[in-house]
Parts: C-alpha cells; structure tokens; sequence
C-alpha cells in the first residue's frame, strides 16, 4: 500500500472543489456497483454514503481547504469508483464508465496531484516495476495452444504448423 503524505498548504481553487462536487454528485445519483444475475442494479450503501460524505465535507469559500480527513473521502470515493462501479450500460448486460465519469475522474486526480504526495515503499516500487516489464516483454511471448482459437496450432516439436 503506497504511504500518502497530505500537503499542509495545498493551492485549491473554488473550482478545484467544484470539480470534486460535480464528480460525488454524479457517482451518487449515475453510478452503480451492485449487479444482480436478472440485469438488476442497484447501489450500495456504502457507494451512497461515500458520494455524500465528500459532498458534505466541501469547503466551497473563497479560500477553499481540504482536511486530510476530507482528502481520504475523496481518495475512498476515487477507489471505488475505480473498482466495480459503473455509469454506463449497454447491450447485452455491457457495463462501462461514461466519457463524462471518466473526464471526471482524471478532474479528480489532478486535484488530488495537488493534495497528497504518493510514495512506494523500495518493495512496492520494486513490484511495480516488475509488473510493467512483465505486461510489457509478455505480448512479445507465443501464445499457448488453447489459450485462443485464433492462435495458430503447434507441431510436435512445437513450431507453429506451417501452411
């Protein structure tokens, strides 16, 4: 879990809170995280009750602050959101995030670039690190037969079969 330091005088403007706002108001009333197998949705409390306790805790004065406290909401919205929550539905049981949601969310983080200082542990940098090379040298790795019928078959030495 990355350690995150809160800046002591962070440089918010009112529409800097405004964005955060807009962004509670729509994951509270367009966002879902509950599916059922019939199609339902619905959301959580715990969804509602994130989305409400950011808007509450806005500072909309002239010299807007946010408290630690009211960066964590934040932050717990932020995570949430990014998890199995929802804005758009389309056919076939399709769930997606709305390019609004997703605007949104990246309004977000640059607010939230303004209030914590993230860092990795040596170990957690390290991980990272690692996972990225892997996502990266993995496309460049054959595909196992089986994993996709779209690959083409192997010999018996296992060479591609050739035409």
């Amino acid at each position: 879990m990355p350690t995150i330091l809160y800046r002591n005088d962070p440089d918010i403007a009112p529409q800097d809170v405004m964005k955060i706002a807009v962004y509670a108001e729509h994951v509270g009333r367009q966002c879902y995280d509950v599916f059922e197998t019939d199609g339902s949705r619905s959301r959580s409390e715990s969804l509602s009750r994130r989305a409400r306790d950011v808007s509450d805790s806005l500072d909309f004065g002239d010299d807007p602050y946010f408290s630690p406290e009211t960066t964590k909401k934040v932050l717990d919205l932020r995570n949430t959101v990014w998890g199995m929550c929802f804005d758009y539905f389309g056919e076939r049981g399709h769930l997606g995030k709305s390019t609004d949601l997703l605007r949104m969310a990246q309004d977000v983080e640059d607010v939230l670039d303004k209030l914590v200082i993230r860092y990795l542990s040596p170990e957690e940098l390290e991980e990272a690190e690692a996972e990225a090379d892997w996502a990266h040298e993995s496309q460049f790795y054959p595909k196992i037969e089986g994993d996709n019928p779209n690959i083409i078959p192997r010999d018996d030495k296992g060479f591609g079969a050739s035409a």
